[in-house]
């Protein structure tokens, strides 16, 4: 399928039609991975990104258990580079 490549701000840009989209099974709004392959662009769909607060709400809350140890420090002021 044939395309041009356009200027969009200081960058620049292309149209992906929409049966290029779905053939690659990309959505609008998904996050994809661009690189040069053997002199060719090659985008790819970006392995999801998960933050801890993601993953702990999306666990069962049976699925998470506090030892004694655990319970002894839980609370305790940061003393180090932890984050709040």
């Amino acid at each position: 399928m044939h395309t041009n490549i356009r200027k969009w701000g200081n960058s620049a840009g292309t149209i992906i039609p929409a049966p290029v989209l779905a053939e690659a099974g990309l959505s609008l709004g998904d996050a994809v991975e661009i690189e040069v392959v053997d002199g060719k662009i090659v985008i790819t769909q970006a392995a999801p990104r998960y933050s801890l607060d993601d993953l702990l709400r999306a666990s069962p809350i049976d699925s998470i258990t506090l030892d004694d140890e655990d319970k002894a420090w839980i609370h305790d002021e940061s003393v180090g580079k932890e984050l709040g």
